[in-house]
């Protein structure tokens, strides 16, 4: 080989050295892109209160790595104050209940849109511990002090299941109570009320002490109004970000899903957060299912009831609220159908002319 030959050669490998590691490095680009790799995870801040039906959102935030986000945790001390940093965008998605979504709604100009249920079955009434079984008729007799909040789905589902029955709410001997779900419980242990609606874990630390037990007889989950006590939240601006909801929503999905399939897992996360002791938190979940459907058709009957009642502003609540349930990146996720997640018939026929 000549030295000319010997030059040409050189050059014509690198070149062709060159040329495979610049495939290769094309190749590695391509499917670093193709499985979608983030450089940096999504921030994202999520809503969240101390109660059993929420233990999702707090294993969504350790859980956050494996799906590309990095969540903040933000704690509040109610529904109702969850959804006002919800509706200003202070925080990206939350969890409300149905009647907090209802009153967004009717304010004309809500930026909240549920993406899917969490809990139901969580709202209760709870008795002092030894007057034996209370019935709607004793209530409404108006001889038996009965502690509210004065406001808020509880409360809703009450004056709507009085009405189920047949009874009027207004003869209620009703105190308001202002204060946490604790101060609601030490009004039932000092006797100046005999019935009070309440929340966990407040109602089972009271059975623990031996001054209340659960009023089962006055089940409150009104048959027109459900169940349905949380809802998984987003501000709508996030609509605009799809591909964010959908890394959101798997993770929510898979957390719920844990929880659902492990009673034990549900029952050391309620404590990690909370303190409580396990029989306190045991009692607490077990009158609580987990659910990622979530009804339109009760959330219009809920808007009903309070255009009834006068506590809406607009008397097209009942159909504009509908517009508040959106089905479609819960669908994806789970590979359901909208009406199997709860969209309505009437909706799904609406949505197809």
């Amino acid at each position: 080989m000549t030295t000319s030959q010997g030059k040409t050669f050189v050059v014509a490998t690198g070149v062709f050295i060159l040329a495979l590691v610049g495939a290769s490095l094309s190749d590695a680009i391509a499917q670093n892109t193709k499985v979608g790799v983030a450089t940096q995870p999504v921030k994202i801040k999520l809503g969240w209160q101390k109660v059993p039906p929420l233990a999702p959102n707090y294993l969504m935030a350790q859980e956050a790595k494996k799906y590309g986000l990095d969540i903040e945790l933000v704690e509040f001390n109610r529904y109702t104050d969850m959804r006002v940093a919800l509706e200003n965008g202070s925080i990206d998605f939350g969890s409300f209940g149905p009647g907090d979504m209802a009153l967004s709604a009717d304010t004309g100009r809500s930026n909240a849109v549920a993406l899917a249920g969490e809990a139901t079955g969580v709202d209760l009434l709870a008795k002092r511990a030894g007057i034996g079984k209370v019935s709607w008729k004793d209530l409404a007799s108006g001889q038996i002090p009965f502690g509210s909040f004065g406001a808020g789905i509880a409360w809703v589902k009450t004056v709507a299941t009085m009405d189920e029955h047949g009874y009027d709410f207004g003869k209620v001997n009703e105190i308001k109570i202002a204060g946490t779900i604790y101060d609601v419980m030490q009004t039932l242990r000092a006797g100046s009320t005999k019935v009070v609606m309440d929340v966990e874990p407040a109602i089972a630390q009271g059975v623990k002490e031996g001054y209340a037990e659960y009023a089962d007889e006055l089940g409150i989950n009104s048959s027109s109004l459900g169940g349905q006590n949380a809802l998984f939240i987003a501000n709508r601006r996030m609509l605009e970000r799809p591909e964010v909801v959908q890394q959101v929503l798997r993770n929510y999905v898979d957390q719920i899903t844990r929880l659902q399939r492990d009673p034990a897992l549900w029952t050391q996360t309620y404590q990690a957060y909370t303190g409580v002791d396990k029989s306190v938190a045991e009692m607490s979940l077990k009158r609580i299912r987990l659910d990622l459907r979530f009804s339109q058709d009760e959330l219009s009957n809920f808007a009903k009831f309070l255009v009834k009642k006068g506590l809406a502003k607009h008397d097209s609540l009942p159909d504009t609220v509908r517009a508040q349930y959106v089905y479609e990146p819960l669908a994806k996720v789970t590979g359901k159908s909208p009406g199997e997640l709860g969209k309505s018939a009437g909706a799904a026929a609406e949505a197809k002319k």
